[in-house]
């Protein structure tokens, strides 16, 4: 009888690695949330996170090139994309995959500026990205819908988050993260990238702020709207996109009711022939 040792070299896929990986986080971390940068929140254990970055976005003809690899949330709130209300534009997102793996991408915009990324409407699945390195011209991309609510500077985070069948990732504005194994929510594989919308009026003409008259601010009972000419119509909206109050041929100067109107802050805007304005009241 011949005998001996028979020498088996397993073969172990750079994706099971990746699961095992998955495994020593799991029992090595948890998630602890925080609160900065102030309003919006910071990813939860970024030291934990395995960055892979999103190398690039693009949106209204305005590229973002991103060459941070190191952090888990990449500040880029100093870029302001124009769009108006009411248009629809094409989001672009590029990122590392590291490998033939998938990520999902998700954008949170912050309509209502409540400095909450993830309220209803909020959310915006833009795709897969599969085995890309960031600079190969591969991306996913969604059109995004400006809501006629929209105004002033609005706050955009976009997640990059690894996924598999295993460990699928979820859906969070403060996390880098997936479910491990169906055994709950732990840090994981990705990047997270804020900056800014600029949300402008469609007017054709400059509105002239001087000739514009509002008050009492804050008001209570009542809000007087004034005017160098005719304002064609009125809509006021809440935080939360709901229209409170809408009218047309109201006259130079109009008087409204808002004591039925819950404290809070108020999106109003103001229509003519050939001007628009939005801006925000508050109400006691």
């Amino acid at each position: 009888m011949v005998t001996g040792t028979v020498n088996y070299t397993p073969y172990i896929n750079s994706k099971i690695m990746r699961k095992i990986t998955f495994l020593f986080i799991f029992f090595a971390t948890a998630l602890a949330a925080q609160n900065s940068p102030t309003p919006y929140c910071e990813i939860a254990d970024p030291d934990d996170v395995s960055v892979e970055e999103i190398t690039a976005i693009s949106l209204n003809d305005v590229t973002i090139n991103n060459t941070n690899s190191n952090d888990a949330l990449v500040d880029f709130t100093t870029t302001l994309i124009a769009v108006n209300p009411n248009q629809t534009y094409l989001l672009r997102v590029y990122g590392n995959t590291y490998g033939d793996f998938d990520t999902n991408i998700v954008a949170f915009i912050d309509w209502n500026n409540n400095g909450i990324l993830n309220d209803e409407g909020e959310i915006y699945e833009i795709g897969t990205l599969t085995n890309s390195d960031g600079n190969d011209g591969i991306f996913v991309e969604k059109e995004i819908a400006i809501p006629t609510t929209a105004v002033g500077t609005t706050r955009v985070r976009i997640t990059k988050t690894y996924t598999d069948e295993d460990s699928v990732a979820i859906v969070n504005p403060c996390a880098i993260s997936f479910d491990a194994f169906g055994m709950g929510e732990f840090p994981g594989f990705g990047q997270a990238l804020d900056f800014n919308l600029n949300v402008s009026s469609l007017s054709t003409t400059t509105f002239d702020a001087k000739s514009l008259s509002v008050y009492p601010v804050p008001a209570k009972n009542s809000l007087t709207i004034a005017y160098k000419s005719p304002i064609g119509s009125i809509q006021i909206y809440n935080q939360l996109g709901q229209e409170m109050y809408t009218g047309q041929g109201l006259g130079s100067a109009v008087d409204l009711d808002v004591s039925n109107f819950a404290s809070g802050v108020y999106i109003i805007k103001l229509f003519n022939d050939k001007e628009s304005k939005t801006f925000k009241i508050i109400k006691e």
